[in-house]
């Protein structure tokens, strides 16, 4: 699915998504999308219509498991959310400075987003209590344990503490693969959304890059949690991801012929 016109259009093109999606959100029953089959069916759909805005190639491989699960991810972009949004739904765990975002923070937490303050115990607590009341209900979470996008050339260290949430609950954890490969096999240089970045700038960039630009989304076996301590949980978890990733690099160092 693709989205004609100049990047202009495109940005124009994205409001209206934005406001769509509001609207839908505010005139949902409980004004909210999360609890229905349907709302959740119209979320992910909200999700692959933004990244045919944005002028995206879009490749999944692998299987997302069936909730209830914690999905976890290495984290380049904002676009990331929608990535993983389109495929399978999780109440996502996000920074609290998304909240501060015009309609998307608004529109984020009618969709199930749990809110973190970094650096807050007490509100790690908060939300690893919210995690498990959505895994009894059957619901999956999609964390990025990293808790900072970064330039995608590596996988920092993952926080294990919300980890322990899945372990409780017996839920399976599955790594998911992220990258934004450019025609060398390195990140293409619009992905990632780090330092002074804003949103706005970040958007005019990936619309600048269209055609261009690709993601891939690559689900991983999931990892068993019982038995294991969170930080042991959260250092399998990353070293799946980071082994997909060097099995990337070694591929696009040595092109078949």
């Amino acid at each position: 699915m693709k989205v004609p016109g100049g990047s202009v259009l495109r940005l124009f093109a994205l409001t209206v998504h934005a406001l769509l999606g509001a609207l839908i959100a505010a005139l949902s029953p409980g004004h909210t999308l999360t609890d229905t089959k349907t709302g959740q069916r119209i979320i992910r759909l909200w999700h692959r219509m933004l990244l045919a805005i944005l002028g995206l190639q879009f490749r999944v491989r692998g299987t997302p498991v069936g909730p209830p699960a914690l999905i976890v991810a290495n984290h380049i972009s904002w676009v990331d959310i929608p990535a993983l949004g389109a495929v399978s739904f999780g109440h996502f765990v996000a920074k609290s400075e998304i909240s501060a975002w015009p309609i998307i923070g608004w529109l984020a937490r009618q969709a199930g987003t749990f809110y973190i303050k970094r650096g807050d115990r007490k509100a790690s607590a908060g939300v690893a209590e919210r995690m498990s009341a959505a895994f009894r209900s059957h619901q999956s979470v999609i964390l990025f344990p990293e808790g900072t996008s970064t330039d995608g050339q590596g996988v920092r260290a993952f926080h294990a503490r919300l980890f322990a949430a899945a372990i409780e609950a017996g839920c399976p954890v599955q790594p998911v693969s992220l990258n934004y490969p450019d025609y060398k096999g390195s990140i293409h240089q619009a992905a990632p959304f780090i330092g002074e970045d804003t949103l706005l700038q970040h958007m005019w960039r990936l619309l600048q890059a269209r055609g261009e630009f690709v993601v891939d989304v690559q689900f991983l076996p999931p990892q068993p949690s019982s038995g294991l301590t969170a930080r042991t949980l959260a250092e399998h978890s990353r070293m799946a991801i980071v082994a997909h990733r060097n099995t990337l690099t070694e591929a696009s160092s040595n092109p078949s012929p």
